[in-house]
């Protein structure tokens, strides 16, 4: 049977809505990535890394500095790390969640989170919060609305995997170059987890008031109800998973 100029137009239509709808759910991992402050974080990360390396230069021979370089720029690769985020987001939301999280995160409320959270997050702002964030005066109900912030936000759970992969350099070269004959224990790394979650759990509401300390309560609020959608859980959960996968290859 030969196909009218009508049917071939109509397949025509049919093919390019459907690569259309294919380009748009491509796109929108990497949306997600750039609009929550996923990119920015990751680039606030290779200066972390690079300032790590730089301590470590002081602190280790020669040889096994040289080998943390080598070993943590292979595993700590920008581009590699992008990948292997957006990736996980590709496949760990459904369309709807990417939609609500997308939406959000054009908002002016959503604007304004990412803008506080990556700035949290630069070099500068960094070194200063490591020689201790001043205590936050902080009204009972705002202090409540961070609590319960900081339980839905996955804060903590990437600081402690951000910590621990950089305590880990050290242990993976000094294994690396000593091979055989011995082995630092990666247990007694490992193990630093629970005490690094310990060391910041007591400070995330100091922290997170100091992190969010230009929204206001009825904005705070807001961002929580985010938070606490079905959506927001969903999202939350898969930057969590992203995170992880970008950090351990």
């Amino acid at each position: 049977m030969r196909l009218k100029s009508i049917h071939l137009l109509a397949m025509t239509l049919l093919i390019s809505v459907a690569l259309i709808a294919m380009s748009v759910r491509a796109q929108a991992p990497e949306q997600l990535y750039d609009l929550s402050g996923m990119a920015t974080h990751q680039r606030h990360f290779q200066s972390a890394l690079s300032a790590a390396q730089q301590r470590y230069a002081q602190q280790l021979p020669a040889n096994v500095h040289a080998s943390l370089v080598n070993k943590s720029n292979q595993r700590f690769e920008a581009q590699a790390m992008q990948d292997r985020a957006r990736s996980r987001l590709a496949v760990s939301l459904p369309d709807a969640a990417h939609e609500e999280a997308i939406e959000f995160y054009r908002s002016p409320l959503g604007r304004k989170v990412v803008a506080l959270e990556t700035q949290a997050t630069a070099p500068a702002a960094v070194k200063e919060m490591q020689r201790g964030v001043a205590q936050q005066q902080i009204e009972p109900q705002r202090y409540t609305l961070l609590r319960q912030l900081g339980s839905t936000l996955p804060a903590l759970e990437v600081g402690v995997e951000v910590s621990m992969a950089l305590a880990n350099l050290a242990t993976d070269s000094a294994n690396e170059l000593l091979g055989g004959l011995f082995q630092v224990p990666v247990d007694l790394v490992s193990a630093r987890r629970e005490n690094i979650r310990s060391q910041m759990a007591p400070d995330l509401p100091n922290t997170l008031a100091y992190v969010y300390r230009d929204l206001n309560d009825q904005e705070l609020e807001q961002y929580l109800q985010w938070t606490q959608t079905a959506a927001g859980v969903a999202t939350y959960q898969a930057m969590t998973q992203a995170t992880k996968d970008a950090l351990n290859p």
